[in-house]
């Protein structure tokens, strides 16, 4: 088997791809992940779903927890935070920053309505890590006795 080098622009890479198309999936989504400037901002997450749970993990590096709101409404969560530049000092430079900067707003639907009771949510090292308890099935069936 054959194989070839190729030269790449070192501007180019798979991730800058990736964030560009889905960022493009997300505004024909409609999804509201702008900042001021229309710079999408979109950070990664995960959901796992057990027999009785949902976990959700969202890696937000560098958020203070008092910045980030969590809501939970029947079967729908919803995640929003900021992530704000902090402005160039007077003396000085900015050469580059690969650091995402601006607002987002997540909503995921799930199947089962949540037991919002009896959830949790954590924040270390940078992870949001929300378990969501299923609720319980309501029996629609009930059997009646006869006075």
């Amino acid at each position: 088997m054959r194989y070839s080098v190729i030269n790449r622009d070192s501007d180019y890479s798979f991730a800058n791809f990736r964030n560009n198309l889905e960022s493009l999936f997300d505004a024909m989504a409609g999804a509201n992940i702008t900042d001021s400037d229309g710079k999408f901002y979109q950070p990664m997450s995960e959901v796992r779903e057990t027999a009785n749970e949902y976990k959700v993990s969202v890696q937000l590096p560098g958020m203070k927890k008092e910045d980030i709101n969590i809501e939970l409404n029947k079967n729908t969560l919803t995640i929003s935070a900021e992530s704000k530049f902090e402005d160039v000092k007077d003396d000085e430079k900015l050469h580059y920053s690969q650091i995402a900067y601006g607002k987002f707003h997540k909503t995921i639907e799930f199947a089962k309505d949540i037991d919002s009771e009896h959830s949790t949510c954590d924040y270390d090292n940078g992870v949001l890590k929300i378990t969501l308890k299923k609720q319980e099935e309501k029996k629609e069936s009930k059997k009646l006795q006869i006075k």
